[in-house]
């Protein structure tokens, strides 16, 4: 006879085994999901974190770029620290210092870097990166002319010519008017001489050289002369001009330079003909000047006329470049260079070297007659 009891025992313990067999299979599931919730957890504070982090990048990088496109659209004024650039809305803070450059060759044209320190936040200002960048102020001028004529060959001058001494071209105390790789032929009846006697209306009463005699202001087949002309005026050798090219204003003549007293004048224009300025126009001024380079083309001042800057005559296609005319009182205020040989240099040919010109030209502070590039490897990430 089976006991009732027994069996009723036994039930009571297979159901106690199955209980807990149940509760430790739910502990593990419990277990389970309270691991993979923190894991899960941590992997969204990681992606979060990741976010804000790559926020604050963005936002370090967007202050960089910023601060790039101001000194390249504002004029930077010599000697500028630790300006501050900030845009709450973006999430970045930019400070730059200005620090000089040593010169590595004779030219006095400014040479100038500006470190950028970029700290962008996140949104939520939780995640925060910092980043630096170097960046050159280039002028496009990097050696501005030590004398108020500067040819890359030979040059007649003709007619009744004037030429206004660099009082310390040649050294100090030592003038230089007339430069040049070639032969300098003064076949007019003005003269070269100092800027007061110019100045003064006195400069064929008390000439350096005329076209009786030469000076020693008239530097003539110097073996010292630049074999790039252009690439020691700008820095760019001849074969790529197209860079510098980029960087101005293109112009088919000289009919649509900007009106001095009306329009901002200061800047780079490239003329891809010949270039004639109208009776008594000014092209710059003494605070704005500007650079014309005329491409292969003839230059022309007719009476009156006046440029403030730096006129370049450049030639392109090899078959000779242009000529240039001056007639009834017109001037190149600033320097007059030509890379290759001017052999008509007629009429009144008036040039007057201005150190105060050229120093606006050549020190970078004007961010039309300038660029800012970036100083490979000088990239930092904090």
């Amino acid at each position: 006879m089976i006991n009732k009891h027994s069996v009723v025992h036994k039930n009571k313990e297979v159901g106690a085994v199955t209980v807990v067999m149940a509760m430790t299979m739910l502990g593990l599931a419990l277990a389970s999901t309270l691991y993979t919730a923190k894991v899960k957890m941590f992997d969204v504070r990681i992606a979060n974190a990741e976010i804000r982090k790559n926020e604050a990048i963005l936002s370090a990088e967007t202050g960089l770029k910023r601060a790039m496109i101001q000194l390249d659209s504002v004029s930077v004024i010599d000697g500028v620290e630790d300006v501050g650039l900030t845009a709450t809305e973006n999430k970045f803070t930019v400070a730059y210092t200005q620090t000089p450059i040593p010169s590595t060759s004779s030219c006095s044209s400014s040479k100038r870097i500006f470190e950028l320190i970029s700290v962008g936040n996140s949104r939520v200002d939780t995640g925060t990166r910092t980043i630096s960048q170097n960046v050159w102020v280039k002028p496009h001028v990097l050696c501005p002319a030590d004398s108020a004529i500067t040819v890359g060959g030979d040059i007649t001058v003709g007619g009744a010519f004037t030429v206004g001494a660099n009082p310390n071209g040649g050294g100090l105390g030592v003038p230089l008017s007339i430069w040049s790789s070639g032969e300098v032929d003064l076949a007019g009846n003005g003269a070269t001489c100092g800027l007061e006697e110019l100045v003064g209306g006195y400069c064929s009463g008390s000439p350096y050289s005329d076209s009786t005699f030469e000076a020693n202001d008239i530097l003539e087949h110097d073996t010292s002369f630049p074999i790039d002309l252009f690439e020691h005026t700008f820095g760019i050798i001849k074969d790529n001009y197209q860079e510098l090219k980029d960087q101005a204003e293109i112009l088919a003549d000289c009919s649509s330079l900007p009106n001095t007293g009306i329009d901002v004048t200061t800047g780079i224009f490239w003329i891809e003909g010949s270039c004639a300025i109208n009776q008594n126009s000014t092209v710059g001024s003494v605070d704005e000047p500007v650079i014309i380079i005329v491409e292969d083309g003839n230059i022309m001042l007719n009476g009156g006329a006046t440029i403030n800057g730096i006129v370049f005559a450049l030639e392109v296609t090899g078959v000779g470049g242009g000529d240039v005319s001056m007639i009834g009182g017109s001037t190149v205020r600033g320097a007059f260079i030509s890379d290759h040989s001017i052999t008509n240099s007629s009429g009144t040919f008036n040039t007057r070297y201005d150190i105060e010109v050229l120093n606006k030209i050549s020190t970078g502070t004007s961010s039309e007659l300038s660029e800012v590039k970036i100083i490979e490897g000088s990239w930092k990430d904090f």
